[in-house]
């Protein structure tokens, strides 16, 4: 009994002095950027490339469910022990749960998480984002309209096809030069198992950590999925940050000969600025909303309504979640982080009408 545990002892006091370790080399940005995101990670990901990135369907719906119900298991055990009076058994229990836990909160920081802490995009790319005129939002959002309502008259939405454009962003991704710091070692985008539990979650993507498994919904409407896939493929090459994988769909997108592409970009990048104009400036957001055609009306329409449709518990019991998950996780302003891109998007226009 006692050599059980003492190795379950050693075990719990070996977990915890590497979750210090890792969280004393999160303080140093430097070192996770060049250190980790790109010299460890990118030969990392050739594992869970190995081992599931072959597979035509997601392996990570499968582990989230199996390690969910284990974890789950595990937490109840001590609870019944301790109603039948099993003190001593049940804080034993009680120490495997703390220990298989923390174990995979572990695993989460070393095989991905860490990318949460690299040097932002902005200082790589020296774009300068403290400082957003007003005059600039306005400016850049009336281009991005503009644009927006120029390339969904060439786009015959009913044409499309979803696994083209899976290939083609994926094949882009990997041929990036502009974004030095994506790892190039897995870039594949699956559909969920379930799709339409995607939709009831609200989610258009997500990535899984443990199997480095990105994922898109196949169900969402097709306006903005190119946009989604080079979002999700943004965090499987290394890219913790929800802005940032916004701004580098963007930026991914914005030229591409297929006016489809083009457009899903300039869509989102138009509704983010209008939202963070909301914020400053309500009469102003009211005018500019007015300025999309018809066409581009009617698919951010379609879009609420697709969505409107899985609001539920489910939903916001996710949405709660996942604020919580992305503040814990470096990213204090929680879901709003993803609008935070429009401070991004700003700042590249200006560094290319400068360089122009």
């Amino acid at each position: 009994m006692w050599q059980r545990n003492r190795t379950l002892v050693i075990w719990l006091i070996s977990i915890f002095i590497l979750l210090i370790a890792v969280n004393l080399i999160q303080g140093n940005p430097d070192w996770i950027e060049y250190g980790y995101s790109r010299s460890f990670y990118p030969v990392y990901a050739y594992l869970p490339k190995i081992l599931f990135g072959w597979l035509p369907f997601s392996i990570g719906d499968l582990l989230y469910v199996s390690l969910g119900a284990t974890l789950l298991i595990l937490f109840l055990k001590p609870i019944i022990l301790l109603f039948r009076r099993q003190g001593r058994l049940a804080m034993r229990r009680f120490l495997v749960f703390l220990g298989v836990l923390f174990s995979v909160y572990l695993f989460f920081q070393v095989a991905w998480a860490m990318n949460y802490y690299r040097i932002p995009v902005s200082k790589q790319l020296k774009l300068n984002v403290d400082t957003v005129y007003l005059e600039d939002h306005l400016s850049i959002l009336a281009d991005h309209i503009a644009k927006a309502n120029q390339l969904r008259a060439q786009v015959n939405m009913r044409e499309q096809k979803r696994d083209s454009a899976n290939i083609e962003v994926e094949q882009l991704m990997r041929e990036d030069a502009q974004f030095p710091m994506l790892s190039k070692t897995q870039v594949k985008v699956k559909y969920p198992l379930v799709g339409v539990m995607a939709s009831y979650f609200g989610v258009s993507g997500y990535f899984n950590p443990f199997s480095n498994e990105a994922h898109v919904n196949g169900n969402m409407p097709l306006h903005s999925y190119p946009f989604t896939v080079a979002h999700e493929l943004s965090h499987q090459m290394g890219i913790g940050f929800e802005d940032e994988c916004n701004f580098i769909g963007f930026v991914k997108l914005q030229d591409h000969p297929n006016p489809w592409y083009a457009y899903a970009a300039y869509l989102e990048s138009s509704t983010y600025l209008l939202r963070s104009l909301y914020l400053v400036d309500k009469g102003k957001f009211e005018e500019y909303k007015l300025k999309f055609s018809a066409a581009v009306k009617a698919d951010l329409q379609a879009d609420q309504a697709y969505w409107q449709q899985y609001t539920g518990w489910i939903n916001t019991l996710s949405g709660m979640f996942y604020n919580q998950y992305l503040i814990h996780n470096n990213q204090a302003e929680g879901m709003a982080r993803y609008g935070m891109v429009s401070r991004l998007i700003i700042a590249w226009e200006k560094q290319k009408k400068a360089a122009n």
